[in-house]
């Protein structure tokens, strides 16, 4: 499957914009290893009413026959969810609850009729079958466990949770639950464009395989000077860049390529942004180590260490120098 990405609200600190953006890559990479064909849409971070629970939906999973409402749960270990009980964490005994003392079936129930209402409500202006007043009949929801549901959790839902399509899955299995999930209900790309970006406010984030924007602009860059080449400024965006040799990124790593000095290693460098907006964590991966001189200190030379960093501190890679700078 294709997949592309939007975004609802944009959370509001450092820290949860850098999980929002790993967890988006990671369902992207899920969503391009299915062999099924077509695409998977994904809003994360949707708003379809003015009160809790339905200023908080965490995402919305959408093929041409499938829309499914997730609710993203960590579990600390293995959990037992026996039919129309109270869910417990195993090793503790203690109840899971959300933060209003709500059941989890209870609080994704509600958010999904929310979507399922919307939807409907929106069927004439978006083209579908007028003759059916409830043409969504079939939305699933979901508790999503990330970045999955802990090894030996004993869960089972009852029958009416199975016929009102609740559904208990791990973050990496949603794709396949699209895959899998059908209706009689037949949309186009451009209606669930529609639904994603016009009906719930969503901004299309990430498409043909890349981000098309940044959650936050960028505080830090870097000025690098390499060998034989006249300095030039990369951007530091939140989160954890990769300086180095290898031109290609993996996984969801950011990656500032070092590419005409033998004497940088292919992943040399860690630089991690946090809301700190004076300084940065640096930690050394390379085979030669990084010369480190702060603005207003001596030089250090480090190997397979951490610091952290002010502005105005210079770093020597190889042969190719680099200060941390504000932008």
């Amino acid at each position: 499957m294709q997949p592309r990405i939007y975004v609802g609200h944009t959370p509001d600190t450092t820290d949860e914009r850098i999980l929002l953006r790993e967890r988006a890559l990671m369902l992207a990479n899920a969503v391009r290893r299915s062999p099924t064909e077509g695409i998977c849409a994904i809003a994360f971070n949707v708003t379809v009413g003015t009160e809790s629970p339905l200023t908080g939906i965490d995402l919305i999973v959408m093929r041409t026959t499938a829309v499914i409402v997730g609710a993203l749960r960590t579990f600390a270990g293995p959990i037992d969810a026996p039919p129309g009980g109270v869910w417990r964490d195993r090793a503790s005994g203690q109840p899971i609850l959300e933060a209003d003392g709500s059941h989890p079936l209870h609080r994704i129930r509600v958010q999904r009729d929310a979507v399922q209402l919307s939807l409907n409500a929106a069927a004439a202006r978006l083209g579908l079958d007028s003759a059916d007043p409830r043409p969504f009949r079939r939305v699933i929801g979901a508790i999503v466990g990330v970045p999955a549901i802990p090894a030996d959790s004993r869960i089972s839902l009852d029958v009416d949770d199975h016929r009102d399509h609740l559904k208990v899955c791990s973050f990496e299995e949603l794709p396949g639950v699209a895959a899998l999930a059908h209706s009689s209900l037949v949309m186009s790309t451009e209606i669930i464009h529609t639904i994603l970006a016009d009906l719930f406010g969503c901004r299309l984030w990430y498409d043909d395989g890349r981000l098309l924007f940044e959650l936050a602009p960028p505080r830090f860059q870097l000025r690098i000077t390499a060998p034989g080449r006249a300095p030039v400024t990369a951007p530091l965006y939140e989160g954890e860049t990769v300086v180095g040799r290898r031109q290609s990124a993996q996984g969801i790593e950011r990656r500032i390529t070092l590419s005409n000095d033998e004497l940088v290693s292919s992943d040399h460098l860690h630089i991690v942004c946090h809301a700190d907006p004076a300084s940065v964590m640096i930690r050394d991966t390379s085979k030669n180590g990084v010369w480190v001189t702060p603005p207003d200190g001596p030089i250090e030379h480090i190997r397979h260490a951490e610091r952290t960093i002010p502005v105005g501190t210079r770093l020597r890679l190889g042969m190719t120098d680099i200060i941390l700078e504000h932008v």
